[in-house]
């Protein structure tokens, strides 16, 4: 895929960790396919169980690399999603893995997540244990997805509320 804009350099800048460890997956099968076809010439057995290991490897890293892919399906009009993230407006909150635009929220957690505004119907923070707290995008169906997380302790605590605001005035802007 080619990057044409500064608004998809950012994009791809912001998967881009989560594009390393499915390049590494990659990497890593293809190299035990490879040692499994060495190995078939000195045991067979061996040789065939690192191919089915490479081959169980190789289909569930092309799974990952098909659905990291498909996040943008979400978006309806992608030249106007890759622009909102190159505007004045954008709120980047690294420390929270988090990018807010006009009408998307751009979260990176385990996986990548798109949360259009348009779908959502509030944000919430729930308790997390007695020290902590989660924030929340709840959507139409009523449906939680988690944003950011932090402790009263930790250092996340003024970037965790910085988020809270930035996601309430985008959501009830809607």
């Amino acid at each position: 895929m080619s990057i044409q804009t500064a608004g998809e350099q950012k994009y791809y800048d912001f998967i881009e960790e989560r594009a390393k460890s499915l390049r590494t997956g990659m990497i890593v099968w293809g190299s035990l396919l490879a040692v499994a076809f060495i190995g078939m010439f000195s045991d067979a057995r061996l040789g065939v169980i690192l191919a089915l290991a490479g081959l169980s490897l190789a289909v569930m890293n092309v799974k990952s690399q098909k659905a990291l892919k498909s996040k943008l399906d979400i978006v309806d009009d992608k030249e106007e999603f890759f622009r909102q993230l190159t505007d004045p407006d954008l709120i980047e909150i690294k420390a929270c893995n988090l990018i807010i635009m006009k009408d998307y929220a751009l979260v990176r957690r385990e996986d990548i997540a798109v949360y259009p505004f348009a779908h959502m119907e509030k944000v919430e923070v729930g308790i997390q244990g007695k020290t902590g707290k989660v924030l929340f995008l709840t959507d139409r169906q009523g449906k939680r997805h988690k944003i950011a997380s932090c402790m009263s302790q930790d250092r996340l605590q003024e970037a965790f509320d910085k988020a809270y605001r930035a996601l309430s005035e985008r959501v009830k802007s809607r």
